[in-house]
């Protein structure tokens, strides 16, 4: 005879599990699956905690939890990831948005205030799509380009775009960098490239190493090989007081800080991630 399982027995016996695979969060990973399959959400997973589960809903459930078991990560089991409180679609041909990269975000919008409500931003590497789109969000009157170097990351952004309602005010771009920005210029340059070094990739937690898109983690020697190649084109993509905001690793800071005066820059501050590490650093044009 099939075991009847309840909301609250099979969360426990999943959460037990994920801890025995090491998983850093199994009682919300246990929770957000769940709440996929039984089309509800957390807070009514608790008050439906005797409910008793189909034969259709355990199966479908065994199979995510053996996908999270396997160490893929549960936002590309559920297609989607919050981001800046707001929801993007996020697939293997885009980097997971971190919340590290929400303090991104929260210089960029306070820089913003410097300049007219319709100030022109850039955003390069912009995969999902969620530093441009959450800007979109907040700065309503902001001109902004989203440059990305492959189609199917573009693709993401752009329906993103759509789902979040900015599509008209965002720009998306296919290039390298900021080659399809030429001639133009900007108040703001958002850059979260790659910037892991190639040779601590194999260092990486397997849900990143086995199916995060390796092209957009691979940061070269040192994790700077894309800066290196920006830097020397940010005077001329900046307006005379516009600033360059980039998400970095965090042992590069001294080696980009050199860069950053090497282009005629100048350095404008370095902002800590919930780790105290240094993980944004910002330079302008003075």
């Amino acid at each position: 005879m099939n075991k009847t399982w309840t909301v609250a027995d099979i969360l426990k016996t999943t959460c037990d599990f994920f801890g025995r695979k090491g998983l850093t969060s199994p009682r919300l990973e246990a929770e957000l699956l769940l709440s996929e399959v039984m089309s509800l959400s957390r807070v009514q997973l608790y008050v439906n905690f005797e409910r008793i589960l189909t034969a259709a809903e355990v199966d479908a459930y065994r199979e995510l939890v053996r996908r999270r078991a396997n160490h893929e990560p549960a936002a590309y089991i559920l297609g989607r990831k919050e981001f800046y409180r707001l929801n993007f679609t996020v697939t293997k041909d885009t980097l997971i948005p971190r919340p590290e990269t929400e303090h991104l975000v929260d210089e960029a919008l306070k820089l913003a205030k410097k300049f007219p409500p319709d100030l022109p931003i850039a955003d390069l590497g912009c995969g999902s799509g969620a530093i441009s789109l959450s800007l979109a969000r907040n700065l309503p009157q902001a001109r902004i380009a989203a440059v990305d170097l492959s189609p199917e990351a573009l693709a993401v952004a752009e329906k993103n775009a759509l789902n979040l309602k900015v599509a008209g005010r965002v720009e998306f771009l296919l290039g390298d960098l900021a080659q399809p920005l030429s001639g133009r210029t900007f108040s703001l340059i958002c850059a979260n490239l790659p910037y892991v070094p190639t040779e601590d990739l194999p260092a990486l937690p397997p849900d990143v190493a086995l199916y995060e898109p390796k092209p957009a983690l691979d940061g070269g020697p040192r994790g700077l090989g894309l800066y290196r190649r920006l830097l020397p084109e940010v005077p001329g993509l900046l307006e005379a007081g516009g600033y360059i905001l980039m998400e970095i690793w965090p042992p590069s800071l001294d080696e980009l800080n050199g860069l950053i005066v090497q282009a005629g820059l100048s350095p404008a501050g370095v902002l800590k991630d919930y780790g105290q590490q240094s993980r944004v650093v910002t330079a302008q044009k003075l």
